[in-house]
């Protein structure tokens, strides 16, 4: 009888089930991190912070659109997390909006951090307890950002890797977007030339919100012609779908990863870059 063994994921580490966040919550040097959109004061994983989704892209920041190191110190300090804290982000997407938060840490040089599988919905589902409480602030945490270049890619880093054997194009966005029927507030509409659909849903169980097995997405990327000793740029309209992109190609061992954080936001909107476009069916 043949045996298929499930392959591992290379990085582990980067996801941790409800039970764990349960038993460890309240450890010193753990911080749980809540990014909803919205009902923390309702109802949170006890002990969680709230960051909001939308506080960690600064559109008026071109090239790179992130916040200085200095605001990001300041905006880590005063959630708790120093240079030592084991960081576990959720939300109640399935890691839209904590991924981003996993990817911007990874970027300012903290990698001890991670998503809880399947979030705030397989945390409901499992009835666990919550709470309505916020934690008291850490005093004389230090949070020491340490940028690291190799995380994030620009407008001009995107057009030099158009048509580059070696390095793939990653667009995390819907068929509708790519297709240009669904605008979403931006001028143009279409995809980046030589770019490979990789629609950052398709990397989740559908019910549980949680992240395939490893030899499941391995499948979706390697079929696209994905494969680990590429450079992988991932991109959609604000960097968030861009990051679970990034973090489930970290998951299986993909370690040559950028964020195209300017997003569709700034290439459709910008009329001196390229844009390609399929024919739309009416």
């Amino acid at each position: 009888m043949l045996v298929v063994l499930a392959v591992a994921y290379a990085h582990p580490e980067q996801l941790v089930e409800t039970d764990w966040v349960a038993a460890h919550a309240a450890d010193a040097g753990v911080r749980i991190v809540d990014m909803r959109q919205s009902g923390y004061a309702a109802g949170h994983v006890p002990g969680a912070v709230h960051l909001s989704p939308v506080a960690i892209r600064d559109a008026n920041a071109p090239p790179t659109f992130l916040p200085t190191p200095a605001a990001f110190e300041a905006m880590m300090a005063s959630l708790g997390i120093g240079d030592r804290t084991r960081v576990v982000v959720y939300d109640e997407r399935g890691g839209i909006y904590a991924a981003r938060l996993w990817w911007i840490l990874n970027y300012f040089g903290h990698a001890n951090v991670a998503l809880m599988n399947g979030g705030w919905i397989k945390w409901m589902a499992e009835q666990r307890p919550l709470s309505s409480e916020m934690p008291a602030a850490a005093a004389g945490m230090r949070f020491t950002a340490r940028p690291n270049p190799k995380w994030v890619a620009t407008a001009a880093d995107v057009v030099a890797a158009i048509d580059k054997p070696t390095v793939k194009i990653v667009d995390a966005r819907t068929t509708a977007e790519i297709e240009g029927k669904d605008l979403r507030s931006i001028r143009r509409g279409g995809f980046v030339p030589s770019s490979i659909p990789v629609y950052w849903e398709d990397l989740l169980d559908p019910q549980r919100k949680t992240f395939k097995p490893a030899e499941e997405l391995r499948q979706i990327y390697e079929s696209r012609g994905i494969r680990p000793q590429n450079d992988v740029i991932a991109y959609c309209q604000v960097g968030m779908r861009a990051s679970v992109d990034l973090f489930a190609l970290h998951l299986i061992g993909y370690d040559r990863l950028r964020n195209y954080y300017g997003a569709w936001e700034e290439w459709g909107n910008r009329d001196d870059l390229p844009i390609a476009t399929k024919a739309i069916k009416n």
